[in-house]
């Protein structure tokens, strides 16, 4: 299963709030950055410094949400989802 679906299926009907709305924030990250060096074309991929951008921004929000829904219970899904912004090459 995908980190990112099991991740929304974990954090889109949480009870807080704030941690719905950190959830997002992610989420549109994640698929910025996905989308961002996962294209069909070479000269479609996004240059070396945006990638870099979208992996530190992913990663900033990411914190957020960490500290927001701080349970032990998401640490799993939290922890695969940073090793995959982490993992996520700046040159394809």
């Amino acid at each position: 299963m995908d980190i990112l679906r099991k991740a929304n299926d974990r954090f889109d009907d949480h009870s807080d709030p704030a941690v719905r709305g950190a959830w997002r924030d992610v989420r549109a990250r994640v698929r910025g950055l996905r989308s961002a060096v996962k294209t069909g074309h070479h000269s479609e991929r996004a240059d070396r410094e945006t990638v870099q951008l979208k992996k530190r921004r992913a990663l900033k929000r990411l914190k957020r949400l960490r500290e927001k829904a701080s349970s032990p219970l998401y640490r799993t899904t939290l922890d695969n989802l940073e090793d995959e912004i982490r993992d996520t090459p700046v040159r394809v």
